[in-house]
């Protein structure tokens, strides 16, 4: 199958237009945005004049600016239908919110548009929109979705797939066999984050310290640091780093949805923390791309990413938990429902059960509390209030 049919992105841009709003789906690149798009514009034919704008389409190169944008869409308009004016990556076009601004109040249209970079939401933007837009974050193939776009069955075989290549949708187009192509797409995705999305913009100079960067985060992904103690891991004599600039080239990586931060949560005082965070890739396939040449395989470290986007995936906001000097892996809150969780590859020694499932008992309150695991020897029970899932069928749910 060539297109997976992703209902509940569509529906969510589907319940925000009507409203005067700009609708912008946002991700990391080749998450899957263009084909939402197209999909919704296949759609929209049927129900009015569709304006659509694809920028990475040498057709619309002459659309450089909001002026140029402005031009085009009045020349499209249709003043007997509804129109939806949809562009794909919208970034490129300079001060394209001027014009969006504008087109989106007007009753007689809904503008939709995706982009590749944080920037969209950026607190500027939002000013320059005048409250006048709305966000979808889309994420790539989730465990079932990949199952789906594969036509794969759910089996021990299938997951270590997905665990290994993750779910950018236009690998399922290179065989699972050719390994040496499948991990040249994925350099290739990251190159161009890493060009295009942050030393083009950014003008940086320190590109090895970038790389570097990077590096390091995928490697150490899940695990708490602070900008200082990196700075202090990654120098050496040739290049003094300091603790702002590591800060600021971690704030370049998390705009691209390269990597997301991960903020502490106090359990007790309800409150969170504004030192020492933990990172986690949008991507599980360009993580085990930047750790090719190492531990590309770290299987403790792939389960908490993929327990974090599935928690993302199903709407929750994350914190990693602390009581009392001990740490919950993810602390999940989506309005009213909070949620606690602890992720171990394997349970069956002693002192791996009391870490796992000592730490959910500190907590006194009557949320629930799940341990995670790859463990085919768990007991799947729910003992004294905290329940064990298997991760692939947590996965699944």
């Amino acid at each position: 199958m060539s297109i997976i049919i992703r209902e509940k992105y569509e529906s969510s841009v589907k319940r925000a237009m009507g409203k005067g709003n700009a609708i912008v789906l946002v991700g990391h690149r080749r998450a899957g945005k263009s084909i939402i798009l197209k999909r919704l514009s296949t759609d929209f034919e049927m129900q009015g004049n569709v304006i659509f704008i694809d920028m990475e389409d040498p057709d619309f190169s002459s659309i450089r600016n909001s002026f140029d944008l402005n031009e085009f869409i009045k020349g499209k308009r249709s003043s007997s239908k509804h129109n939806y004016l949809l562009i794909d990556e919208v970034q490129e076009i300079d001060a394209f919110e001027k014009t969006l601004r504008f087109w989106a109040k007007q009753d007689d249209f809904d503008v939709i548009v995706t982009g590749s970079n944080a920037y969209l939401l950026s607190s500027e933007i939002a000013t320059l929109f005048a409250g006048r837009h709305t966000s979808t974050k889309i994420y790539g193939l989730s465990y079932e979705e990949f199952l789906e776009f594969y036509q794969l069955s759910e089996n021990e075989e299938s997951f270590v797939e997905y665990m290994k290549w993750g779910g950018l949708p236009f690998l399922h187009k290179i065989p699972l066999s050719d390994e040496r192509s499948r991990t040249d797409y994925l350099g290739d995705i990251y190159n161009t984050i890493f060009v295009k999305d942050i030393l083009t913009r950014h003008k940086i100079r320190n590109v090895n310290l970038l790389n570097n960067l990077a590096g390091f985060i995928a490697e150490n992904c899940g695990k708490l640091f602070s900008p200082n103690s990196i700075a202090k891991f990654l120098k050496n004599d040739a290049s003094a780093v300091t603790a702002n600039t590591i800060s600021e080239y971690m704030g370049y990586l998390c705009e691209t949805y390269l990597i997301d931060k991960v903020e502490r949560y106090d359990i007790k005082g309800k409150k969170v923390f504004e030192q020492q965070e933990k990172y986690y890739f949008e991507d599980i396939g360009i993580r085990n791309y930047l750790c090719r040449n190492k531990r590309s395989f770290d299987v403790e470290k792939i389960m908490e990413n993929l327990v974090y986007l599935h928690l993302k995936q199903l709407g929750y906001d994350v914190y990693v938990g602390q009581l009392n000097g001990k740490e919950v892996d993810f602390v999940a809150k989506r309005g009213d429902d909070l949620r606690y969780y602890q992720v171990s590859k394997a349970i069956s020694s002693e002192e791996t059960y009391e870490r796992e499932y000592g730490n959910l008992r500190l907590i006194q309150d009557n949320y629930p509390k799940f341990v995670i695991t790859m463990d085919p020897t768990a007991t799947l029970s729910n003992e004294e209030g905290i329940q064990t899932i298997l991760l692939r069928k947590f996965l699944m749910e």
